[in-house]
């Protein structure tokens, strides 16, 4: 009887060791896609948007160019589902502050340093700008902004539902 419960014991941690390991591969495959992704859109339009979160197998990665916005759904290293959506009304990036971002999205919502971030990188004037905000995701999507550019972020964040991958 001793022999038969030290064995499923042992087979009990070798699953748990096995699903933990699993797990890991799985984060890392698709944080290196959404780095190539952001890579990518940057190259190819100058401008690149990224939510994830610290210990997920999903992210979204999404980019403007001149009327349109492309979104990316990421999951375990795959491009689960790309979305292209016209857009009437083009992002303005001129006079950003990323002191101003950072200090509004902090007063409305915590720094988060174990979870979700929001970044981007763009360029403006032939200058790049490069951010991450280690911000709760569903508390920024709710919030509204003195920022018009925050405004048209999380507008497009709610509109397009790229955080609600998490939930699928």
């Amino acid at each position: 009887m001793r022999k038969c419960y030290t064995i499923i014991v042992l087979l009990f941690i070798f699953s748990f060791l096995v699903s933990c390991s699993t797990m890991q591969y799985n984060i890392k495959r698709n944080k290196d896609l959404t780095v190539r992704q952001v890579n990518y859109f940057y190259k190819k339009n100058r401008n690149v948007f990224y939510l994830c979160s610290t210990y997920a197998t999903f992210s979204v990665v999404w980019t403007y160019d001149e009327d349109k916005v492309e979104i990316y759904r990421l999951q375990k290293g795959k491009i689960r589902q790309k979305q292209i959506f016209e857009e009437k009304k083009t992002i303005q990036y001129a006079e950003i502050s990323l002191e101003d971002i950072e200090k509004e999205l902090y007063q409305k919502c915590a720094l988060e340093l174990d979870g979700d971030v929001f970044g981007f990188i763009i360029e403006i004037d032939h200058k790049t700008y490069i951010a991450d905000y280690a911000v709760n995701i569903n508390c920024m999507k709710q919030r509204k902004y003195k920022s018009t550019f925050l405004n048209k972020i999380t507008n497009d964040i709610k509109s397009h539902k790229m955080w609600e991958v998490e939930y699928q």
